[in-house]
């Protein structure tokens, strides 16, 4: 149901962009003839209803948008994310999204769209409820109407006409109109039933009952219903000539007063909004020819525009997965007028690189990267068809470059691609560009203007956090790209007493969240410098990453091969313990499979204090080739990728692994598995307890970000 309620969720978040188009137009359509505008509802209809379209370049749809503004998987990313195409929209959304923490048995935001799906379920059974009521009180008030001839009835307790019934519709009248109002009246309500209006408010009721947490459905509901009535209205006058106007116009005024048993329901709709029609009526003159040509010309352009979706540009996704032919990957630096170049055609390293370089979350920058200043090196990946992909490092950022544009990489992705590149040879030198006698300079410059407008404001203060609070941006750049060169940095202004005042406790407090679990000191009344000098800087105690002990043939591979994917990635020091949840693993020939979603976490320990530098729990498909020998290697290793293409990824390769057979029913026990992953949460703190346990270690403690105990060496309960 969940995902049905996206369904939902991404259509009427699309239409709410297409209604407040079709208003807009409305109002530009004032001398058109109404019905012009009654059709134009259509396009909002469509996107309410149709959960698909079609691409082209005259869409007047937002450019940037997805085609899925909210993905299926949205409840099982790392970083929830929402792209309808309206930033202000996108932005208010995505701040408000609740962001799953690695550990926890279950992502909030999945408990919340599961709530939503039950609370949008019960408000469509109450509209639907509601309207059925009103049929059936409103049939029990008609019981004493007169057939007069055909369908028409007349009511003694009404005083508005209207039209009841779906497949048989009957039109139903108040007692006592002349003859002149009859005709009026009647021509009406049958222009109704000849343009199946009856059949169209009843559908769209309904859209509006699965859509009704969407007040602009509703507005297009009501805008909607009063295009029907005008438009039926000038209908009558073009028939009956524009000379009875006045007399018409008449005939709804008596309607309009009075009491009258007419309810809400959509199966009987009545004449509402007299006063609009009147007026309508009163000031209709017959539209020009071309006024109804031009409307008509701007009504399907606008049609068509709003009901397709955006041509996408071409993806370099496509040919970065073309590995049918292992493609030659060339690494090339820059530094100066020199260059080099390395070529591999290791199919392993390759489909390692191409699989990261898929998942990369890119954001476009209309920053220019400047290609030949400051560049550190470049990486291009050839293919054998040709094409190529280029990845810049430029000053402390990553680029990609598409179709002109220039992508920044994030920098928690950019230093695992700067790993990539550093281990796809080791023979292959990096240029030491920041390590000159510059380094220093350029780390100090950018300490020190980062420092500046973090005092800056507001100066009333006396608290450091408030700065902080107005200067987030400034703040997080220590963390994002500062890192142990920042630390150092200010540590030095400590040595030399370069601590004062406001710029003190900054960076105080910045030191201690660099430091994390090497900071010795507990006590927080200190001030800046006596912090510093009880500060003694807490060694890290090296230890090797977990070693799997048991007989398990299937989970001795898994586990290396996963202790080893991560080894490769780590520069960051530290020891890796993984816990992997096996789903299956299935043989063709020579070739195994295995389907696994791995807790995966790096550790670094100070004394009797452990530290989570980080963590993941990831989907993967791992292939291996049985050789000779009869041992089993590595060939392919897939990770679910993240964003919209984490389910459609899975599904991709829940396969086997010769054939490329579909395995049924296995992507949606992975699916439900990710959801709650409390048993890998468990194997994890087993294993890490049984790997300090054979390091001689026996007192650890290991706190969240809350303080909260999260492990203990010595509690009974991580014991395995």
């Amino acid at each position: 149901m969940s995902e049905l309620f996206l369904t939902v969720l991404n259509m009427s978040l699309t239409a709410g962009y297409v209604i407040i188009f079709v208003i807009l137009i409305r109002l530009l359509l004032k001398k058109a003839p109404k019905v012009i505008s009654y059709a134009l509802w259509g396009v909002a209809a469509f996107r309410l209803i149709i959960p698909f379209s079609f691409e082209s370049m005259f869409s007047l749809m937002p450019r940037n948008t997805n085609v899925v503004p909210i993905p299926h998987d949205i409840i099982y990313q790392q970083s929830p994310q929402v792209n309808s195409g309206i930033g202000v929209v996108d932005s208010l959304i995505n701040n408000s999204l609740p962001v799953p923490t690695v550990g926890a048995s279950a992502n909030p935001l999945q408990i919340y769209v599961e709530i939503g799906a039950y609370i949008w379920v019960l408000g469509i059974i109450a509209l639907l409820v509601y309207s059925f009521v009103s049929i059936l009180i409103l049939k029990r008030q008609l019981k004493s109407s007169q057939l007069i001839e055909q369908n028409i009835f007349e009511a003694k307790n009404l005083k508005t006409p209207f039209v009841l019934g779906l497949i048989k519709p009957k039109i139903y009248l108040p007692v006592g109109l002349n003859a002149t109002e009859r005709s009026y009246i009647l021509l009406h309500e049958q222009t109704h039933i000849h343009r199946k209006d009856h059949m169209i408010k009843v559908l769209a009721f309904l859209t509006l009952s699965v859509h009704w947490f969407n007040p602009l459905v509703w507005i297009a509901f009501i805008l909607m219903s009063k295009d029907m009535e005008l438009s039926c209205d000038e209908r009558v006058l073009k028939e009956m000539n524009e000379d009875i106007k006045k007399p018409y116009a008449n005939s709804l005024l008596s309607l309009a007063s009075g009491k009258h048993i007419l309810n809400g329901s959509p199966l009987a709709f009545g004449e509402g909004n007299l006063k609009g029609r009147i007026k309508n009526v009163l000031n209709y003159k017959r539209p020009r020819f071309w006024i109804i040509v031009f409307s008509i010309v701007i009504v399907t352009i606008v049609g068509i525009g709003l009901m397709a979706d955006p041509k996408a540009a071409p993806s370099d996704k496509s040919i970065i997965n073309n590995t049918n032919d292992v493609p030659k990957i060339t690494v090339k630096t820059q530094q100066g007028n020199d260059s080099n170049l390395k070529t591999t055609e290791d199919k392993h390293q390759i489909i390692d690189i191409i699989n990261y370089f898929n998942s990369l979350d890119l954001k476009k920058t209309t920053k220019d990267v400047g290609r030949y200043n400051g560049m550190s090196y470049i990486i291009t990946i050839y293919y054998s068809n040709g094409t190529s992909v280029e990845y810049v490092h430029f000053g402390n950022k990553f680029f990609k470059e598409s179709g002109g544009d220039w992508y920044e990489i994030p920098y928690n992705q950019a230093k695992e691609f700067e790993n990539i590149y550093n281990a796809l040879s080791s023979s292959f030198k990096k240029p030491e560009q920041n390590k000159d006698a510059n380094f220093d300079t350029q780390i100090s410059s950018e300490v020190e203007s980062k420092l500046d407008i973090i005092m800056s404001s507001p100066k009333t203060s006396s608290n450091p956090q408030d700065y902080i609070n107005a200067h987030k941006n400034e703040y997080e750049y220590f963390f994002k790209y500062g890192g142990e060169d920042a630390l150092q940095y200010m540590l030095t202004q400590f040595e030399v007493g370069n601590v004062e005042g406001l710029r003190g406790q900054i960076m105080m407090q910045l030191c201690k969240e660099l430091l994390g679990s090497r900071n010795n000191v507990t006590d927080d009344s200190l001030s800046p410098q006596e912090w510093y000098d009880a500060l003694s800087i807490r060694q890290e105690v090296i230890l090797p990453n977990y070693e799997y002990d048991g007989q398990d043939t299937i989970e001795k591979l898994v586990y290396d091969t996963e202790i080893e994917m991560d080894s490769a990635s780590n520069k960051r020091g530290g020891f890796i313990i993984v816990a992997p949840k096996v789903f299956g693993s299935y043989e063709e020939e020579d070739s195994l499979k295995v389907f696994v979603t791995t807790y995966s976490a790096r550790y670094k320990l100070f004394g009797s204090t452990l530290s989570k530098e980080g963590g993941s729990i990831i989907p993967a498909a791992i292939t291996y080739r049985k050789d000779d020998t009869g041992r089993y290697i590595l060939e392919k290793y897939e990770q679910a990728r993240d964003g919209s293409e984490f389910g459609p990824s899975i599904r991709e390769y829940c396969t086997m692994p010769i054939s490329g057979k579909e395995i049924k029913g296995l992507a949606d026990k992975i699916f439900k598995h990710y959801t709650d992953y409390d048993d890998i949460r468990t194997m994890l703190y087993e294993n890490l307890y049984k790997h300090l346990k054979k390091s001689g270690i026996t007192d650890v403690t290991l706190t969240n970000s809350r303080g909260e105990v999260e492990f203990y060496m010595g509690d009974p309960k991580y014991k395995p």
